[in-house]
């Protein structure tokens, strides 16, 4: 506790209510933790506009003092337009890398409110980049996707090799920038220790997982018959449709060899489009306000990711629901659990198949890994349980920026 408010900045790309996704958990509930500190203030840096329902019931939560809204790059010459190419390639300090930017105002009063407040909550390098601000005091930048490693793991999944080597040389520019953080940064902010370790390791990279919040009302998990598997997850993310499409071309016909009345459900923004023609007994259900009565039905939540950073948040939320959860090596990424004990783990399409058949034959087996799952998600993945690691990261941002004297901390 804080024996008066800190001021905060929290910066996002992300409105903290809306249709609910893995990013916008993450801000909400690091939002929520951060009020619980100080004295919060919401900056929300967007490339379009956020629908008013959603504004209100973000201002009656937070103190909402700014929208930005972000334009394309101003490049309007061939000249410009080259130089704009060499510098992308070759300085990692130039800040143009996502094709959007703040225009001169906003940024300049960026720069005034960042001289405002005690810390600066910057979620994602890219807002950071968009705003064109390299120096960042005070500042905390959470970065719950690592870019180099996301394009890293779209090359492994390409076919073409000349998309592969466009997508490694993505990485390797990515690479480079994230080199700089620390120089930028007062402080980072990861969603694993092996992310912390990937970004050098040391006393300024701080370990704040993603979480869920568990139900007001935990459901007894019930399957239904026929049974089910299902997916959360938006389908506007590449990595959600290019996992969830491998699963329905490769796996899911080994299922439903071995369990033909079976149904796939699928939950999220797009997943009512084009999936449900795509085999038999797919489900398209679209975005669905509360899940926890569908979720209760399942056999089994898969999460079929093959390309992507950082760790899934519908991971915790399955743990949440006691959910067995049947997932890639890289679905499971950053989650410190076993395979066979808290889930079950397979990534060539003939053992994921068999996984998944497995949970439907042994229910016991199920109920075993989701209980060891929640007594996890309990003691690790709740909000409330990294609080402890928010509050250090913003004591820490304090102190090396020289503020803790004013401050008394018990």
């Amino acid at each position: 506790m804080y024996n008066r408010d800190i001021r905060i900045l929290f910066v996002t790309l992300h409105c903290p209510f809306g249709a609910s996704y893995g990013a916008k958990v993450r801000v909400l509930n690091i939002g929520r933790l951060l009020n619980r500190i100080g004295k919060v203030s919401l900056v929300i840096v967007r490339p379009f506009p956020v629908d008013e329902e959603s504004l209100n019931r973000t201002r009656q939560e937070f103190d909402l003092k700014r929208i930005v809204y972000l334009n394309p790059n101003s490049l309007r010459n061939p000249v410009d337009r080259i130089r704009h190419r060499i510098r992308h390639e070759l300085d990692p300090s130039y800040l143009k890398t996502e094709g959007i930017e703040a225009c001169e105002s906003d940024r300049e009063a960026m720069l005034r409110m960042i001289d405002e407040y005690d810390v600066i909550w910057v979620h994602t390098l890219r807002v950071a980049n968009a705003l064109q601000i390299f120096r960042w005091p005070h500042t905390v930048i959470d970065i719950d996707d690592i870019r180099s490693r996301f394009y890293a793991s779209v090359a492994k999944s390409e076919a073409a090799i000349f998309k592969r080597v466009l997508s490694y040389r993505r990485s390797f520019l990515w690479r480079r920038r994230e080199r700089l953080l620390k120089k930028r940064f007062s402080l980072i902010s990861v969603c694993s220790e092996n992310d912390r370790q990937y970004l050098g390791g040391g006393h300024r990279i701080h370990v704040i997982p993603n979480g869920f919040s568990p139900p007001a009302k935990l459901l007894n998990h019930a399957p239904s018959f026929p049974a089910r598997l299902g997916f959360i997850g938006s389908f506007l993310w590449m990595p959600n449709r290019v996992g969830v499409e491998w699963f329905i071309r490769d796996v899911w016909p080994l299922i439903k060899r071995d369990a033909p009345d079976i149904k796939l459900r699928l939950i999220g923004k797009g997943s009512n489009e084009n999936y449900p023609s795509m085999g038999p007994d797919i489900d398209g259900l679209g975005y669905v306000e509360d899940i926890t009565e569908e979720v209760a039905t399942w056999s089994a939540m898969i999460v079929p990711v093959t390309v992507g950073g950082g760790t899934r948040v519908k991971i915790a939320e399955a743990f949440s629901r006691k959910c067995p959860i049947v997932s890639t090596t890289l679905g499971a990424f950053g989650y410190q659990v076993l395979n066979g004990e808290d889930l079950l783990i397979a990534d060539k399409a003939q053992d994921f198949a068999s996984a998944c058949v497995l949970l439907l034959k042994n229910t016991e087996l199920g109920s075993k890994i989701s209980e060891n799952a929640w007594k996890k998600f309990l003691k690790n993945w709740t909000w409330d349980s990294i609080g402890t690691s928010v509050s250090k990261a913003v004591r820490d941002c304090l102190s090396r920026s020289n503020y803790e004297q004013h401050f008394s901390i018990s």
